[in-house]
């Protein structure tokens, strides 16, 4: 991607990140910016000669202004541009990875899917266009569905919330647009397609924290199944085996858990006491207390013995994980997951019935016009993916929260307000590739070792 370019899109965001970062009333508050101690510089360069094509290839300006219909009412096109942009921000970002890239730096939506290997649901596109236009109508649709939700239900924005967006499209009237000898609205035009105007984007953007604050208010509301929110309690402390031990340094850790499991004669206080003094001595990787979930997320070996239907309250054993070596382990009963972890299964619930709402076409929601072939442009084969099936991608990359937090390539508006915090659409994120992967619409690695960290 053309440096340029991306130093102004860049600054296009932060303008709106030092007063967005204030505005989320949601979920993930923790994120904050600093404008003293940020290195962005706003642009200064006369932008008035760029183009859609400057900023987003050749492909992509042939997406954006297709007009949507919602329930029998036109869907204004700043919302579907928005969208559509922050999905080509996603793919883009994995361009050259998990999907061929142009020579222009970005995903080339010209290329033909080689389903070979992939699911037998991934056969219903044809090229990464296809994909895409899917991938973004899923995004749309859902938030969507959200908003009319909180409509139904009388769920209104903040005064609060409203005035800061407010104060975020002037700041970038002030300090981007005009430093770049744009007025706001062509500035605007620039990024999110013609005919976007500054009421247009405040818009999009207040639909978008309502989403939120439903999403939050649904959160807040959610009647957990205990069997949902309960998992096993287990302290343990790791003698790690490296990878590369030899038998002789892999034998030694074996002795030495075998000398602390002894000494402790099956008393989980004992070992309580033993494990914290190793820890602090430096004789074991790891020592602490954590909820296991049962999703992948723990080592399997680990997960396995705390999940065994025998286990009782006060067993202590040893044993070993070809991830990470020897653990001794004790059964301290159950214990509540973290209420991030309880945000996660409200948000994925809530997902799920908006994807069950769009597969049972619940919601009218359609386009009449169609989607061209991406033009062809010269491919960058410097890179090659490493796998080439969507689906494989979104599991590394999503998760039921922050599956859209960071930097996504192109620095577009909805991934600054997923860094802030917004968790509705990032709920939907989560499921969305899998969804797409899974379900025709007409229109890895090794986990993690338990540790204090995560248990906290």
């Amino acid at each position: 991607m053309n440096n340029k370019v991306r130093t102004f899109a860049g600054a296009l965001i932060l303008s709106m990140m030092l007063t967005a970062c204030t505005a989320n009333t949601g979920v993930a508050t923790e994120t904050s910016v600093d404008p003293s101690s940020s290195d962005v510089t706003m642009p200064t360069t006369d932008l008035s000669n760029m183009t859609l094509e400057d900023v987003y290839g050749s492909q992509f300006p042939q997406y954006l202004n297709h007009q949507y219909y919602f329930e029998g009412q036109p869907v204004p096109m700043t919302e579907s541009n928005f969208y559509f942009i922050d999905t080509y921000s996603e793919l883009t970002k994995y361009a050259g990875y998990y999907y061929p890239a142009t020579s222009e730096g970005f995903v080339d939506l010209s290329a033909a899917i080689d389903t070979t290997g992939m699911s037998e649901e991934m056969s219903q596109y044809s090229t990464y266009g296809d994909f895409f236009v899917a991938y973004s109508e899923q995004m749309l649709e859902s938030a969507l569905i959200i908003n009319k939700k909180a409509a139904d239900e009388g769920i209104t924005l903040d005064p609060e919330t409203s005035a800061q967006i407010d104060e975020m499209i002037a700041n970038i009237e002030t300090n981007s647009a005009a430093p770049a000898g744009l007025t706001l609205d062509e500035y605007l035009c620039l990024y999110y397609g013609e005919g976007t105007t500054a009421e247009s984007l405040r818009q999009t953007i207040c639909n978008y924290y309502l989403a939120d604050q439903y999403t939050q208010d649904f959160i807040d509301s959610y009647d957990f199944d205990p069997a949902d929110i309960t998992v096993p309690n287990v302290r343990y402390a790791l003698f790690q085996v490296e990878p590369g031990s030899t038998d002789e340094q892999r034998a030694e850790m074996e002795a030495a858990a075998n000398e602390m499991f002894e000494s402790a004669g099956g008393d989980v206080d004992i070992f309580t006491v033993d494990g914290a003094i190793a820890f602090s001595n430096g004789e074991v990787a790891d020592y602490g207390e954590i909820g296991v979930k049962n999703d992948g997320s723990i080592d399997q070996t680990f997960t396995d013995w705390a999940w065994d239907e025998s286990r009782e309250e006060g067993d202590l054993d040893l044993i070993y994980s070809e991830n990470f070596g020897y653990f001794i382990v004790a059964y301290l009963g159950t214990t509540e997951v973290d209420q991030s972890t309880k945000d996660q299964i409200a948000v994925q619930a809530l997902s799920e019935s908006v994807s069950e709402a769009i597969d049972n076409n619940e919601y009218e929601f359609y386009t009449d016009t169609p989607y061209e072939p991406a033009p062809t442009v010269a491919a960058d084969d410097s890179q090659l993916p490493q796998i080439t099936d969507p689906s494989a991608a979104s599991v590394e990359s999503s998760s039921p929260i922050g599956s859209l937090t960071g930097n996504k390539g192109m620095d577009i508006l909805l991934i600054v307000l997923s860094v802030v915090g917004a968790v509705a659409i990032l709920g939907l994120a989560a499921v969305g590739i899998n969804h797409l992967t899974k379900n025709k619409k007409t229109s890895g690695d090794k986990a993690d070792k338990p540790s204090e960290t995560e248990e906290e």
